[in-house]
């Protein structure tokens, strides 16, 4: 019983600090592509789902299903495609291909 326990808690740990890798690299990328061209996003997360004009910034956003919760990402950039405001929403498990592609992309010091 309490070596299954144990198991059980070693396997929880390590899925949270996958869980919290991907987070980081989430914010951590979004946050790098900052002050960028948008083209580097699309390197790094696919071409967006959604492209809308607003005004003189345009929005990108990517989407990826989840059975739990999807992931959204959001960009605006400026009129010379530098990327101004960023945000994202999701399940940790559904990011997790978006994050691998941020950190890839732009790569944690």
């Amino acid at each position: 019983m309490m070596k299954q326990w144990l198991v059980g808690g070693a396997l929880v740990l390590g899925l949270t600090g996958c869980a919290s890798q991907a987070i980081e690299n989430m914010n951590a990328g979004l946050s790098l592509a900052m002050g960028k061209n948008v083209s580097h996003l699309s390197e790094a997360l696919g071409q967006p789902i959604e492209t809308t004009d607003q005004g003189s910034r345009t929005r990108y956003r990517w989407f990826k299903e989840s059975h739990i919760e999807p992931c959204n990402v959001e960009v605006w950039a400026d009129s010379d495609g530098i990327v101004r405001k960023t945000s994202w929403t999701g399940y940790r498990g559904a990011c997790e291909s978006f994050a691998e592609g941020l950190s890839r992309v732009y790569p944690l010091k």
